[in-house]
């Protein structure tokens, strides 16, 4: 019979390296086996689409056929066409008349239900989400029959006979006090949840201090709640850019987009899909995502230095 061999200690010191090395391989890849699913799902339906639509941004195509490159050409009859200020101007008068009052709003009412004043807050908090659950066609129909000149409900309270949707100047800020009705929910619940993480001990100390209920506002809340108010701030910007609905469902008729003097940025973009200009639409969607990217980029950059300069 034969006898085995020893196995030296180099030996067994290499082995379990191995194994070591093996099982850490196994762990390493783990994570990403199992996001490997989302990571495919974004590539094909995000990454592929984005670099795909850049591409196209380029070109003059009608979704058959052959593409003609035209390099900048979409860009420039884009930024040279007067309905494309039109609407940005739209655009931009919707993000900001709105977005100082809803946060605002929002904050306030989070504060409140936050604070000892008011019992029962599990009433209160379902009642303020509510109009954020209301899917935005439905919430903007239901605003074209209280704006109604005819028959609206806020007109047969008044005794008047207001065009709130027949005129732009008053249909603009029905749209605006739609997107603060329907908005403040969503950041009332998020403001909820920035508040929650503010140490209770901290808000004692500053009691015990001396300071009254608006300096511990002031003081103590606002600047532990910054990176809660950029985050609104820049994610409001973001949608903001890209309403659509809400103009369109309150004035446009018969199926047809709202009038350039009210519609928003968006509608550049839907006009050339319609008129199957695909290489215009790209560029207007590539445009939008510029504005966006240097709207957030100066939030953050105003946000964050008034922050550093409170501390």
């Amino acid at each position: 019979m034969g006898t085995a061999k020893p196995v030296t200690t180099t030996q067994a010191v290499v082995t379990l390296a191995v194994r070591r090395r093996r099982i850490r391989w196994g762990d390493a890849l783990a994570p990403y086996l199992f996001i490997s699913p989302f990571i495919l799902s974004f590539i094909t339906l995000f990454i592929g689409p984005a670099i795909y639509s850049f591409v196209l941004s380029f070109f003059r195509y009608k979704g058959y056929g052959s593409a003609t490159f035209l390099g900048l050409d979409n860009y420039k009859a884009i930024v040279t066409y007067h309905v494309f200020w039109t609407e940005l101007r739209n655009t931009i008068f919707y993000w900001l008349a709105h977005v100082f009052v809803l946060m605002i709003a929002a904050f306030l009412l989070a504060v409140l239900v936050r604070s000892t004043i008011i019992s029962r807050k599990n009433i209160y908090k379902p009642l303020i989400f509510l109009p954020n659950i209301l899917a935005t066609v439905a919430t903007a129909l239901v605003f074209q029959s209280l704006f109604g000149t005819e028959y609206g409900v806020i007109n047969s309270l008044l005794g008047t006979k207001i065009p709130w949707l027949q005129d732009y100047g008053y249909a603009r800020w029905v749209v605006v006090f739609l997107l603060i009705w329907h908005g403040i929910g969503w950041w009332f619940v998020i403001y909820l949840a920035g508040l929650t993480t503010i140490n209770p001990e901290v808000e004692e100390a500053a009691t015990v201090d001396g300071a009254s209920g608006w300096q511990r506002l002031r003081y103590v809340t606002l600047p532990l709640m910054r990176n809660t108010f950029i985050f609104a701030f820049v994610i409001d910007a973001i949608g903001s850019f890209r309403i659509f609905n809400e103009p369109n469902v309150l004035v446009a008729r018969g199926g047809s987009l709202a009038n350039p003097d009210m519609a928003p940025l968006l509608n550049l973009l839907m006009s050339d899909l319609r008129s199957a200009r695909f290489g215009s639409s790209a560029a207007v969607g590539w445009i939008l995502f510029l504005l966006v990217l240097v709207v957030s980029y100066f939030q953050f950059r105003i946000m964050r230095g008034t922050g550093e300069e409170a501390e």
